[in-house]
């Protein structure tokens, strides 16, 4: 599937940054050996015509099962203008892409990328996963390159047909910025 896109956001507030977004996304799945291949590529460019800057987007993502087990390894590039400017995702959840110990809710304007590895299934009637991360900058800056790396894990489980209980846990080892972060989330979801 191919997909174009464009984003053009205007903050309603004085002095608001107005940022402009055009991309495309390719994504698919195909068969290899009984496997099911999971894969996409994406490119974008952001222009912020406030601050006369521009950065770009790129990211790589392959997966596949293997008997039980789900893998995936990705690459994600979000772009930095001479150090001074990281692309900008003021509409996106990043808690779910760029680590769970919330380091990165927005970019450094040194830019980040993001090489990531992802394995989980099923276990004891509920479902697992782990992610690590490897933090870099797009264009050092100021001293700063490497911008940490993280171990991520979640199970979840259904009690019965109204309840799921989890456990989920961040830790973020700092690079040459922030400080070491742990994070444990516990809850019960309730459905009617």
């Amino acid at each position: 599937k191919l997909t174009g896109y464009a984003y053009l956001l205007e903050e309603d507030k004085t002095g608001g940054a107005e940022i402009n977004t055009f991309g495309i996304r390719y994504a698919g799945a195909t068969k290899l050996s009984g496997n099911k291949v999971i894969y996409s590529a994406e490119f974008a460019q952001q222009e912020n015509d406030t601050a006369d800057k521009s950065a770009s987007y790129f990211a790589v993502e392959a997966g596949t099962n293997l008997s039980s087990v789900n893998v995936k390894v990705g690459y994600e590039l979000l772009g930095s203008d001479n150090g001074e400017y990281g692309f900008a995702t003021p509409l996106a959840t990043l808690h779910k892409f760029n680590g769970w110990a919330d380091q990165f809710l927005g970019t450094p304007v040194q830019g980040l990328q993001d090489i990531y590895v992802s394995v989980g299934g099923k276990l004891a009637g509920g479902s697992w996963k782990v992610i690590a991360h490897d933090f870099s900058a797009d264009e050092a800056s100021n001293g700063i390159d490497d911008l940490g790396s993280e171990i991520d894990a979640v199970y979840t489980k259904a009690i019965n047909k109204h309840f799921k209980a989890g456990i989920k846990y961040a830790a973020y080892s700092s690079g040459d910025t922030n400080v070491d972060a742990d994070q444990v989330w516990v809850w019960l979801e309730a459905t009617f």
